[in-house]
């Protein structure tokens, strides 16, 4: 695969898991606060449907950043990508990885489901700014090359 190729792939896969994550995790906040007149155990569901969707997009992005490193033979002389990599493995990676254990481990397995999305919840309130600003940082890192 070329590198040209990839880096689409890598944007594909951004756009899939900014897309995912943003416009539904905001109705979801949305409608813990406000009545919508939504089905709260259908639009739970459905949401959880879409984390998933936005893992894969954000594991693609991963995969493809990752070859496309693989392709510049791991050189580690590129200012903005060395600012970059910190961010993206290890501030959202293991972000998406709790996100990942509360969709399909936590909450399914969880007898109280009330009790186990309120916890979900406190953590998407929690990390929502700091994920969005960390991503606006590594998008900006990537387009601009600092």
């Amino acid at each position: 695969m070329e590198y040209t190729t990839a880096k689409f792939f890598h944007i594909i896969g951004i756009f899939i898991w900014a897309g995912a994550s943003s416009s539904l995790g905001l109705f979801m906040l949305y409608s813990n606060y406000r009545n919508t007149g939504c089905n709260q155990d259908l639009l739970r569901s459905f949401y959880r449907w879409m984390t998933n969707v936005e893992i894969a997009g954000f594991a693609l992005a991963l995969a493809m950043g990752l070859y496309m490193l693989h392709m510049l033979e791991y050189r580690f002389d590129i200012n903005w990508l060395n600012k970059k990599l910190p961010l993206v493995l290890g501030i959202i990676l293991p972000l998406e990885v709790v996100n990942f254990w509360f969709v399909n481990l936590y909450i399914p397995r969880a007898k109280d489901k009330t009790t186990a999305y309120k916890r979900y919840d406190l953590f998407t309130i929690a990390v929502a700014l700091p994920l969005i600003l960390v991503s606006l940082w590594v998008i900006y890192l990537a387009v601009a090359k600092p």
